[in-house]
């Protein structure tokens, strides 16, 4: 799986993305067209010079509703950001969901253009792949993010303090543990912090509850392995975190309405689009 991806996607007719999540981070720059664009409750009219941010695991899906529709998508593990993009604050839009925070970013004319020309220099150094292609996009994703960071301080910068940073770090604790055996103590003691803190604070930034957003690496990790390889599915329950294949295919079930089985003989070998 790679650590940071950028495609490039033209359509001159009948495009739609289903409903589905995904375990990274997400930017969409729209060229051409118009689209309603809905993550979770939230409905945007996108079109050039608008810019969509997901999280992880957002829910999302896409419907075009003026062609022909042109767009760049950015896709970035979790980690990979982390360390290219140190600062909470700067990936603040990529954490902060607060009730009235928008997916679409609105920058002016001048901005976009500039970002958009960033947007094309990192596509030319994924596709080349040159010595150091990843420092250099690196530099360009950083560089990005400073200047949306910048632009779009009313969304960004809003209430951004030690809050944003504590839930930035349970996020990349989660990210690296969710495999294993995990409870809110266990998260807290790691973290030095008191537990109804942590669980309080991360609710209030992301949306999710702590073990709820266990629960959704998990079974994201379980959708990928189910439709990517040929393992067993009692070594992905395993793989995924869970030692109760029974626990697994409910909460499996609960979240995606399939059982594991059904799952993996609807979406094997598919590849999802965006």
């Amino acid at each position: 799986m790679e650590d940071f991806r950028i495609e490039h996607r033209y359509n001159a007719s009948s495009f739609k993305l289903e409903r589905h999540y995904e375990n990274v981070y997400q930017v969409l720059m729209v060229t051409r067209g118009r689209l309603r664009y809905t993550v979770g409750d939230k409905a945007y009219e996108v079109q050039r010079g608008g810019i969509i941010v997901l999280n992880t695991l957002e829910e999302h899906e896409l419907e075009v509703l003026e062609y022909p529709y042109e767009r760049y998508l950015i896709r970035i593990q979790p980690d990979y950001f982390q360390h290219e993009v140190k600062y909470p604050e700067v990936i603040a839009a990529f954490i902060k969901r607060p009730p009235n925070f928008s997916h679409l970013l609105h920058v002016s004319e001048p901005i976009w253009n500039f970002l958009y020309d960033i947007v094309l220099e990192m596509e030319r150094e994924y596709t080349a792949r040159k010595k150091y292609w990843e420092l250099y996009v690196g530099a360009n994703l950083r560089r990005m993010f400073i200047v949306i960071y910048r632009e779009c301080a009313d969304v960004m910068a809003m209430r951004v303090g030690n809050s944003v940073t504590v839930a930035y770090n349970i996020m990349n604790y989660i990210e690296h543990h969710f495999t294993e055996p995990l409870t809110v103590d266990q998260i807290a003691d790691a973290l030095f912090l008191n537990k109804n803190h942590i669980a309080h604070v991360f609710k209030e930034e992301t949306g999710y509850s702590l073990m709820g957003y266990v629960i959704a690496l998990r079974i994201n990790r379980a959708k990928l392995f189910l439709s990517k390889s040929d393992r067993s599915i009692t070594e992905i329950a395993v793989g995924c975190g869970y030692d109760d294949f029974a626990y697994f295919s409910r909460q499996f079930k609960k979240a995606t309405g399939l059982t594991p089985t059904a799952y993996r003989k609807k979406y094997a070998n598919e590849s999802a689009g965006s």
